[in-house]
């Protein structure tokens, strides 16, 4: 099954659940919808859910994901906080730590009301 995602607006939050297999362009698109989505409804918190995502990035791709989403955030002048929700082996980090190296204001979580409570310690 290809990675796809569903998203909503919630309490200032844009909601993202994400189930499927990852694949590197798949989740470089993914992200990229998900960062226009936020845009265009001006938020900028974001909980991406990927519980449901099954296949392992090798480390290369992960750090050049992170490196490319940070880009697209620069080129579009948005700095927004990102909470993931995973495990490993499809979500294990890494990427949140070069995102965080590099400015992104990310985090990883287990639980979903784990990444809320984070979320919601800054004003919308």
């Amino acid at each position: 099954m290809d990675l796809h995602i569903e998203i909503e607006l919630t309490g200032g939050v844009l909601l993202v659940t994400a189930s499927g297999t990852q694949t590197f362009d798949a989740a470089l698109r993914l992200l990229k919808q998900i960062l226009d989505t936020a845009a265009e409804r001006q938020v900028n918190k974001i909980l991406v859910n990927g519980l449901a995502v099954e296949a392992e990035l090798s480390t290369g791709d992960r750090y050049r994901l992170a490196i490319e989403i940070v880009a697209y955030l620069k080129q579009r002048q948005m700095s927004p906080r990102v909470a993931f929700v995973g495990k490993p082996p499809s979500m294990d980090g890494f990427g949140v730590r070069v995102g965080q190296n590099r400015g992104l204001s990310t985090e990883i979580f287990p639980t979903q009301q784990d990444a809320l409570n984070w979320l919601n310690k800054w004003p919308s």
